[in-house]
C-alpha cells in the first residue's frame, strides 16, 4: 500500500508538541484530540480559528504550514511588499501550466505561506466587492443570508475603519457601510501625492463618474482605494486574530511549520453505514515527523484556493479519474472538486512623466530608500507606510458592445463591472524597471470573467498541484481586455495628465489594430492573485457532483469536514479576494457556532 493510498484504518496517534506564534512559548497538549481544527492559517483560518477559541468551553487548534509573521519586516512595512513574492520562505511559488491565452508563458500563483496566508504578503487593496456579486452569491447558492444587506454586519464586525483627517477626504468614504471597533484595520492613504490631482481630473474630463466608497457596494466609477494598514503597518488576518489577546487563550492552540498531508476518517467496521466521518489530521511538522490529530466535532479546511482542493484529493475526496491515476484510493467521487477555477488575469500598461516625486527613486536608490527606512523604523510614517496606489478605477465595455448581441454578460448585472483599473505611482510593469526616469502604470485586470480553469493532482507529487487557470481561454475576456487598455489609454491622453507630459512607452499605434493589440496582450497579461471556484459552493440539495459545499460550508457527502475559504465562492468577485474572504470567514464561523 502506497504512503497516498488512503488507509480506513487510523494511524497511531504520535505525542503532540505544539509550536508557539513569534517566540511565545505554548505548553505541551494536554491532549491530542479538539474539538475543532482548523487546517491553514491564511485570511479565512485565522479568522475562523480566533472565532471559535472565543467560546471558552471549546478547543480549538490551526494549523499553519508556514512560519510566524511576527517580526518579518517585509510582510510589516507596507510599500516593499512584493519582495514576499515568490520568496523561498513566505510563498508557496506555485506555477501554473503553460497557458494559450499567455502564448505558451507560465506564470508564478502567488499564495501566502506564512502565518495570515495571503493577507500577509498581498498588496493590502481591501474591496468587498458590489452589491449586486453578493446578491448573485444568495440566489446561486439558494440562501439569502449570503445577500449584500446580510452581509454588512460582518464588514461592520470584522473592520476598524480609521477615519482619514482633514475635511478634504469627506467625500473618499461612505461612514455608514464600515465598521469603527473591529481587529481588522481598514484605512485610506492620506499624503498629498502630485498624482491625486491629476488622477482625480482625468476621470472628471473622460466622463468616469466618481464613485464615494469602493467598498459601498456600487463601485462602477472611479474612488479611493482602501487599504489593510493600521498605524503605518500591514493589518494582516494574522495581526487581527493570532494576536497576543488570541493566544492568551488556554483553549487556542497554533502548530507553525506544519503540512498537511491527509486528513483521515473514522474507522468502519462490516456494519457501519452512512456517509464518512472524517476526524483525524495527518500532518509533517516542522521536525519531519508524520503526527496526527484528532478533531471531535470537525474539521474545517483553509488551507486556499490551490491547497484545499490538493488535500482532499490527497484525502480520497475528488474526482475518480484523477485519483485512480495518482494511485489513491477513492473514498468520495466528487466530480466538481478542482474543476471550476476563476481568477482574474489582467497586464500593466505603462506611461512615462515628467514629475520627479514618484515612487521611482525608492526603489533604485538605496540611500534613499534607508533613509526612509530609517523614518519607518523610528516612527511608522513616511512613504513606506504606503503602497504607491491611492485610487482605483472599475468599469463596463459599452452596453451596445457588438459581443453582447453573441455572449451573455457573465458579470451580475449592470451595476457589477467587467474591469479593473488603478494607477501606481511608479514602474510597476512586469519587467525590470529603466535605470532612469520617472513613470505611472495603470494596472488593468479583468473582472466579469466567463472562463474556468481546474486544479488537478501531480501523480508524481501530489502535494504541487497542477494548476490551469486558463487565463483568457474566450473571446469575451480577450474583449473585455482589449476595452479596458483602450480606456486606459483614453484615460491617460485626458488634459489633466499634458501638464506632466504622460507618455506610454509602449507603441501605442497598437491601440488602433485588434490583432496588434491582441498579440500585445498574449504578450503582456499575468495572473496568479484571486482565484476561487475549487471547492466551490451550491444550494443544499444540487446534483451531486456538481458542487462541493452547501451554504452551511460542510462537504456534501461526508460528515465532520468544512471548507472555508476563497476555494467555495461560485464565482471570481470584482474584488481583490481578500476582502470577500474576509467576510465569508466571519460568516462561516458564525454559522459552525451556532451548530448549523
Amino acid at each position: 500500500m502506497t504512503s497516498l493510498r488512503v488507509s480506513l484504518l487510523l494511524t497511531v496517534i504520535f505525542p503532540l508538541t505544539l509550536t508557539g506564534v513569534g517566540g511565545f512559548g505554548l505548553p505541551r497538549a494536554p491532549s491530542d484530540v479538539y474539538d475543532y481544527i482548523v487546517v491553514g492559517g491564511g485570511s479565512a483560518g485565522s479568522i475562523v480559528a480566533s472565532r471559535l477559541s472565543e467560546n471558552r468551553g471549546v478547543s480549538v487548534l490551526l494549523i499553519e504550514g508556514g512560519p510566524s509573521n511576527e517580526g518579518i519586516t517585509d510582510a510589516i512595512t507596507p510599500y516593499v511588499y512584493p519582495r514576499l513574492y515568490q520568496s523561498m520562505a513566505y510563498d508557496w511559488n506555485f506555477t501554473t501550466v503553460p497557458q494559450p491565452g499567455l502564448n505558451g508563458r507560465t506564470t508564478a500563483y502567488l499564495r501566502g505561506h506564512i502565518l495570515g496566508g495571503s493577507s500577509s504578503i498581498n498588496g493590502m487593496t481591501l474591496n468587498r466587492a458590489p452589491a449586486a456579486d453578493w446578491d448573485r452569491m444568495a440566489s446561486l447558492t439558494g440562501d439569502q443570508s449570503f445577500s449584500w444587506n446580510n452581509v454588512i454586519p460582518y464588514i461592520r464586525k470584522n473592520e476598524a475603519f480609521k477615519r482619514p483627517e482633514g475635511s478634504r477626504f469627506d467625500n473618499a468614504y461612505d461612514p455608514a457601510v464600515h465598521g469603527f471597533k473591529g481587529p481588522l484595520c481598514n484605512s485610506l492613504i492620506e499624503d498629498d501625492s502630485w498624482i491625486t490631482e491629476p488622477t482625480l481630473t482625468a476621470a472628471e474630463e473622460v466622463g468616469i463618474p466618481y464613485s464615494r466608497d469602493v467598498n459601498g457596494g456600487q463601485p462602477l466609477g472611479i474612488s479611493w482605494q482602501q487599504f489593510s494598514v493600521k498605524n503605518g503597518e500591514r493589518s494582516s488576518a494574522a495581526t487581527a486574530f493570532v494576536n497576543g489577546q488570541s493566544r492568551a487563550r488556554r483553549n487556542f492552540r497554533v502548530l507553525l511549520n506544519s503540512k498537511v498531508s491527509r486528513i483521515l476518517p473514522r474507522p468502519r467496521s462490516n456494519t457501519t453505514s452512512g456517509p464518512l466521518h472524517f476526524t483525524t489530521v495527518e500532518y509533517r511538522d516542522a521536525n519531519g515527523s508524520i503526527q496526527t490529530v484528532v478533531a471531535s466535532r470537525e474539521i474545517i479546511i483553509s488551507a486556499g484556493v490551490m491547497a484545499t482542493p490538493a488535500l482532499l484529493m490527497r484525502s480520497g475526496l475528488g474526482p475518480r479519474a484523477q485519483l485512480q491515476a495518482a494511485n489513491i484510493t477513492v473514498l468520495l467521487d466528487v466530480p466538481a472538486l478542482g474543476q471550476y477555477l476563476q481568477d482574474r488575469c489582467g497586464l500593466s500598461a505603462v506611461w512615462s512623466v515628467n514629475s520627479t516625486d514618484t515612487d521611482d527613486q525608492i526603489d533604485r536608490n538605496s540611500t534613499y530608500f534607508n533613509e526612509l527606512l530609517q523614518e519607518w523604523n523610528e516612527h511608522r510614517t513616511g512613504r513606506l507606510t504606503q503602497t504607491g496606489y491611492r485610487q482605483m478605477i472599475w468599469g463596463r465595455v459599452p452596453d451596445d458592445a457588438p459581443i453582447l448581441s453573441t455572449i451573455d454578460d457573465p458579470s451580475s448585472g449592470p451595476t457589477s463591472p467587467h474591469y479593473e483599473i488603478f494607477p501606481a505611482n511608479k514602474w510597476a510593469g512586469t519587467s525590470a524597471p529603466p535605470a532612469t526616469g520617472n513613470f505611472v502604470t495603470m494596472n488593468i485586470l479583468i473582472s466579469a470573467s466567463n472562463v474556468h480553469g481546474s486544479v488537478t493532482l501531480n501523480a508524481s507529487n501530489p502535494m504541487n498541484p497542477v494548476i490551469n487557470p486558463n487565463y483568457l481561454g474566450s473571446d469575451w475576456d480577450m474583449y473585455v481586455l482589449r476595452t479596458a487598455v483602450r480606456k486606459a489609454a483614453e484615460y491617460m491622453r485626458a488634459p489633466a495628465w499634458r501638464r506632466w507630459n504622460a507618455t506610454p512607452v509602449f507603441d501605442s499605434s497598437i491601440l488602433d489594430n485588434d490583432a496588434a493589440l491582441d498579440e500585445w496582450i498574449h504578450t503582456s497579461s499575468y495572473g496568479g492573485v484571486h482565484g476561487v471556484g475549487t471547492a466551490r459552493m451550491g444550494p443544499p440539495n444540487s446534483p451531486s457532483g456538481t458542487d462541493v459545499v452547501g451554504p452551511d460550508f460542510r462537504v456534501k457527502g461526508v460528515r465532520g469536514l468544512r471548507i472555508v475559504d476563497t476555494s467555495v465562492f461560485p464565482f471570481v468577485m470584482n474584488a481583490h479576494m481578500m476582502g470577500p474572504t474576509y467576510i465569508m470567514a466571519e460568516k462561516a464561523a458564525d454559522v459552525i457556532k451556532r451548530g448549523l
